[in-house]
């Protein structure tokens, strides 16, 4: 596994400035500001409906934000800024800024008609010009690192929700992103499933994988994350150490969440 160890740097690698999203007169984000540094675990917990995952969804555009701005790894993302305007990217510039932005979602999107192996090396193919053989080899080693070693002819019917979105993981991983959104990635899975999904995920932050996970796991939020963020209809309650957070929540919004999850 070719992942490098990071370290936490003073600079962010993702920094939120007062970011609204409105879909008509519905207001889902009403101004988050939070900096993620390289290498750090962050897990947003909140509510269903609290801005979660739209909020992960403007970190790589798939959302666009009402107001506000988001850096990752300095540069503005969505946008190009000419004084004091705004002009969203064509959809070329924009797809070069995903290729540093792996995400993964509630279900898992892989390409039925693809097996495994295609589904990992194909995007580094098109959207980073990796010849394939070097692709291909990328895409074994990603399989032997999420255990599915061998399993490269397989079809994603063949496999099972957690198998799936492990191919998910590793596909993403095979752009050789910075960081890495996830969208409650064990939320579809039955429950024997997650904790496979999760020891993945484990062995990322262990490498240095700079990461933001919009879960509801809270025994994986106390064991992986850096710092927690708690979200409630729009606006970032609190925010702390993992452990110090869930064991001592200081807000009101959270106690109430944690004690309604326990």
């Amino acid at each position: 596994m070719s992942i490098p160890n990071i370290s936490p740097a003073a600079s962010p690698i993702v920094e939120a400035v007062d970011v609204h999203k409105s879909f008509g007169s519905l207001d889902v984000l009403k101004g988050i500001n939070l900096a993620v540094s390289k290498g750090e675990v962050v897990c947003l917990l909140g509510p269903s409906g609290s801005g979660k995952s739209t909020f992960l969804r403007c970190i790589n555009h798939l959302e666009r934000m009402t107001r506000g701005r988001i850096f990752v790894d300095s540069r503005l993302i969505g946008y190009h800024e000419r004084g004091d305007a705004l002009y969203e990217m064509s959809s070329k510039d924009l797809a070069a800024q995903r290729r540093d932005i792996g995400m993964v979602f509630q279900r898992f999107n892989l390409f039925a008609h693809q097996d495994v192996l295609t589904n990992i090396s194909q995007p580094p193919i098109l959207n980073r010009g990796t010849p394939r053989a070097e692709a291909l080899d990328r895409a074994r080693e990603l399989l032997k690192m999420v255990d599915l070693e061998g399993r490269g002819s397989a079809y994603p019917y063949q496999l099972s929700g957690g198998q799936q979105q492990r191919v998910a993981i590793a596909r993403a991983l095979a752009m050789n992103p910075k960081l890495m959104l996830f969208d409650e990635p064990t939320s579809a899975l039955d429950p024997e499933l997650v904790g496979e999904v999760l020891n993945v995920m484990r062995k990322l932050a262990a490498d240095g994988m700079t990461m933001i996970v919009v879960t509801h796991e809270l025994s994986f939020a106390r064991e992986v994350a850096d710092r927690i963020i708690f979200m409630d209809q729009g606006v970032v309650v609190e925010e702390g150490p993992a452990r110090e957070l869930l064991d001592n929540p200081r807000q009101q919004r959270t106690q109430a969440f944690l004690r309604r999850m326990h």
